[in-house]
């Protein structure tokens, strides 16, 4: 009988799975991977191929992963503009350093560094396949 536990699965509505969408998943992998160095792309297998999709998970927390996925064929690209869709953000340290990152590698800046209330900051940012997202910066002197 084995001693492992099953893993805890989380509240129904958290969040699963964030997938983004690419005409070059290579491409993209390169752009996170070189933004958010945490996350832990999985190696390609024979039922996901490199060219299609590049599964990725954050080491904390825990339990919550996505890929990016090849568009389907027909499906062009498009500008995903402000106010339309979900936007997903990922916490950082500094806006500024995220925002120099992001267009060093090719993104470009949809949201200038915006207050929320006086617990932090936010800012929307597009990489280069015009996928919005955002980054949250914790005040530290709120959150001490």
């Amino acid at each position: 009988m084995s001693t492992e536990t099953a893993p805890k699965m989380p509240p129904e509505g958290s969040p699963c799975w964030i997938e983004i969408m690419s005409s070059d998943v290579e491409a993209s992998k390169k752009f996170y991977s070189a933004l958010f160095p945490s996350w832990d792309f999985k190696p390609a297998t024979d039922e996901y191929k490199a060219d299609s999709m590049a599964m990725y998970s954050f080491t904390q927390p825990s339990g919550l992963s996505g890929g990016i996925l090849k568009l389907p064929s027909g499906c062009q690209r498009e500008d995903q503009k402000m106010g339309v869709g979900m936007t997903v953000y990922y916490f950082c340290e500094s806006i500024e350093k995220i925002k120099a990152r992001v267009h060093e590698l090719g993104g470009s800046t949809c949201m200038e560094k915006t207050p929320q209330g006086d617990n932090g900051w936010y800012a929307n940012f597009k990489d280069p396949e015009g996928n919005r997202f955002g980054v949250y910066e914790v005040n530290p002197a709120k959150h001490q």
